[in-house]
């Protein structure tokens, strides 16, 4: 194999695929990248063996080949490099040089017959959106995951297509947060799919905003295309709760607060929170909620705000995290928070389609 790329073009792919090379492995060859020539671009390819990224470059082919290389080593070799034309070159004994102006190295590599490679995707059902809008809706809802790695099924988020309405939900059992989105254009099939973490992790960082993203998911994988760079994922195995049933069918009280003044006013106040006083209180009264934190580390802090409450005086606590992830992924003004008591499941909303369900603290 023996081409000339642009460094600035091979650093950014390099990057990209070493994101999913585990150090963690008992297979030597899941330490490297696969590099291989296809038609006039480098294919480069790394995989864990449960997410894979393929991403590719132009380059100007001398000698067709392949060979794998230490990913880490080699994202830092190229990332060192000065600017300007690469050369690489690889001979029969899987030794690969890199040369770019007057740095040179030689670094040994392993047969590319030893990497695995993925089978297509075949059947399944497949949508397409913006990058940018899946990545903000993977956003709202990714949070409320749980962190817990045992938990195989909570630990993914849901993607659910049914009667043309995409939902997607994560839940750790004490909170839940959704997005439901109408598929404009008819979608072939429906079902439920368990995204594992690492993925959504990596689909978080593909394209740029307005690149059409293609998701293709079948009973057992996911594969996600967008421009020059596909990932692919297995799925987790298992049912999804049914999230549903924690959703209230009506709420006796709600309020409209600002969210940015919302959120900077629980950021304030949160300060004073501590490992074992770990709760926020929000008490409600005519137009005007109160964010009030006390801690015997630190003391205790309060601020008012207005708000739109017309209801009877009462005052809530919450995990001041679960309180504020929300808010930092939302673009409306204003939120609306809906309760029916200081004890049962309150409702966070604003963004069209978005949905946010925590369970009060008992203090």
């Amino acid at each position: 194999m023996k081409l000339t790329v642009s460094k600035d073009a091979l650093a950014s792919a390099v990057r990209q695929v070493l994101n999913v090379v585990s150090a963690r492995t008992t297979l030597a060859v899941l330490n490297n990248v696969l590099l291989e020539i296809v038609e006039d671009k480098l294919v480069l390819t790394g995989t864990d063996l449960e997410v894979s990224i393929r991403t590719e470059v132009p380059v100007t082919v001398a000698e067709p080949g392949s060979v794998t290389v230490l990913a880490k080593k080699f994202g830092q070799i190229i990332g060192s490099l000065p600017e300007g034309e690469v050369l690489l070159e690889t001979d029969e004994k899987q030794h690969t040089t890199i040369s770019c102006k007057k740095a040179f190295f030689k670094i040994v590599g392993m047969d590319s017959a030893e990497f695995p490679r993925e089978s297509p995707l075949e059947n399944g059902w497949s949508f397409t959106m913006t990058c940018a809008e899946f990545r903000k809706i993977l956003g709202k809802v990714a949070y409320a995951a749980s962190p817990d790695e045992s938990r195989r099924v909570l630990n993914g988020i849901l993607l659910s297509l049914r009667n043309g309405m995409l939902t997607t939900a994560a839940t750790d059992g004490r909170r839940l947060a959704l997005v439901e989105k109408s598929m404009a254009d008819a979608v072939p099939g429906e079902g439920d799919v368990i995204l594992p973490p690492k993925a959504v992790n990596e689909i978080q960082k593909l394209g740029d905003g307005n690149e059409t993203l293609t998701v293709h998911l079948t009973d057992r994988r996911v594969a996600f295309n967008a421009g020059s760079t596909l990932i692919t994922s297995k799925l987790v195995d298992g049912n999804y709760p049914n999230y549903r049933q924690v959703i209230p069918a009506s709420f006796a009280s709600s309020v409209i607060i600002p969210r940015e003044e919302f959120q900077t006013v629980l950021n304030r106040v949160s300060m004073v929170v501590s490992e074992t006083s770990a709760s926020l209180k929000l008490k409600l009264d005519k137009a005007q909620m109160t964010v009030s934190a006390t801690s015997a580390e630190f003391g205790e802090s309060s601020e008012p705000l207005e708000v739109s409450y017309e209801g009877k005086p009462v005052q809530i606590a919450f995990n001041p995290d679960f309180l504020k992830d929300p808010l930092r992924h939302l673009d409306s003004d204003q939120v609306i928070l809906q309760f029916n008591d200081e004890y049962s499941p309150v409702s966070i909303s604003g963004d069209e389609g978005f949905l946010y369900i925590i369970m009060p603290m008992r203090v």
